[in-house]
């Protein structure tokens, strides 16, 4: 029997390693959340001496559970239960009950969020347990059994004992909050739980079926987040900071080139500029008219969501645009070309295009006939080196 429980956990881990090559990650969550309440009632069925004597309804007794738990993943959990009632057993003929009270410490594997990928609002969840406990009977009154020649007294002690358990649950969600459970778990005793020891060589064991609610606290569930590639988001804050660069260098470049021409005006009007500087006028009016400014926004896969990190630079977008209202910008979307077909790249790239003209348009007030949108199905690439890197959206401002 210790043999099948320990190769029925070696299998559980086996399977929740795999399950944890997911593409995506969890969010941190903290201490306090994902704590269950349990209260459980049900029947129990005891495997004991003398059991052939009376019909299995005839030992069927009332058993009942509180559990205190937490899920550390959508995959793993576990939980403190407090347990116990009657348990009826049979000695030569004359049934008895033994009252006893339990403690538990169980595992809980998800098995639904094991062999499948993990949903928080899934209807129904499968959950394996295994766990050790430790059992108190409470010493029974005296029992008298008739025989053929005369009665017998039998005096059951008191015992003390571990456990070992298995079983399955199937939660039933009600809401975010509660849920509806079924279970059965079985449970191997030391031969001497009932009060009688007479093969040492076998154990007691008991089969309890329970049903309950279950109350989740907040915060409960878990969120799947696209895991952080440090090296990415280095090389992509680099590249950020160049660009912020660059722009300071522009923008620095446009103010003397502005105050030059306004110098020019001045004197032109007045008529004080002479020949060449009226040609050196003209020409850096068109260079400034020509001047182009390039931005980045980076966007995780599969996602148009503007991250907060990103903000900065549509900030510096918006800023650029307020300040020079006759230019318009280019937005060109990329995909990484093996994320996902070219019909699905596409329209990540629209919703990326789209979520970067919401902000300019709503929170900085850009006018949409300022913006023109290009938009690529993952089939062109912005950076040849790395697909990953594509994952961006690009402004050209002229």
């Amino acid at each position: 029997m210790k043999k099948v429980f320990f190769l029925l956990a070696v299998a559980i881990f086996t399977a929740m390693s795999f399950a944890q090559e997911r593409e995506k990650t969890l969010k941190q969550y903290g201490y306090w959340d994902n704590w269950f309440l349990q209260l459980q009632m049900g029947g129990q069925y005891t495997f004991s001496e003398c059991q052939t004597y009376s019909s299995f309804s005839g030992k069927l007794s009332p058993t009942a559970a509180l559990n205190v738990g937490k899920f550390f993943s959508p995959e793993i959990g576990s939980r403190f239960q407090i347990g116990g009632w009657t348990s009826k057993n049979n000695i030569v003929g004359a049934l008895y009950n033994v009252t006893y009270i339990n403690a538990n410490l169980d595992v809980l594997f998800n098995m639904s969020n094991i062999f499948r990928s993990y949903r928080e609002n899934r209807g129904f969840n499968l959950v394996g347990i295994l766990g050790v406990g430790f059992v108190h009977t409470f010493k029974n009154q005296n029992v008298f059994v008739s025989t053929q020649f005369e009665p017998q007294q039998h005096t059951l002690k008191s015992s003390n004992s571990g456990s070992i358990r298995l079983g399955l649950q199937a939660d039933i969600r009600l809401s975010d909050a509660w849920s509806f459970n079924i279970e059965a778990n079985g449970n191997l005793l030391r031969d001497d739980f009932n009060g009688q020891e007479k093969w040492k060589t076998y154990n007691d064991a008991t089969l309890n079926f329970l049903a309950g609610f279950t109350y989740r606290f907040k915060n409960r569930g878990f969120v799947l987040i696209d895991p952080a590639d440090p090296i990415l988001i280095q090389s992509l804050n680099e590249r950020n900071n160049e660009l912020r660069g660059e722009i300071q260098i522009l923008n620095n470049q446009n103010k003397e080139l502005r105050e030059q021409l306004e110098g020019y005006k001045v004197r032109y009007e007045n008529k004080q500029i002479t020949e060449t500087e009226k040609n050196t006028f003209v020409d850096n009016e068109s260079a400034l008219k020509d001047t182009v400014l390039i931005s980045v926004i980076v966007f995780r896969t599969g996602k148009s969501t503007i991250e907060t990190d990103q903000e900065f630079n549509l900030y510096t977008v918006a800023q650029y645009m307020m300040k020079y209202r006759e230019k318009q910008v280019t937005i060109a979307s990329y995909t990484d070309v093996k994320a996902s077909t070219a019909d699905i790249n596409l329209q990540v790239s629209k919703k990326r295009a789209a979520a970067v003209i919401k902000v300019l348009s709503e929170k900085y007030n850009i006018p949409a006939n300022r913006f023109i949108i290009i938009n690529f199905s993952g089939n062109k690439q912005s950076v040849p080196i790395n697909n990953i890197w594509n994952k961006i959206s690009v402004y050209t401002f002229k």
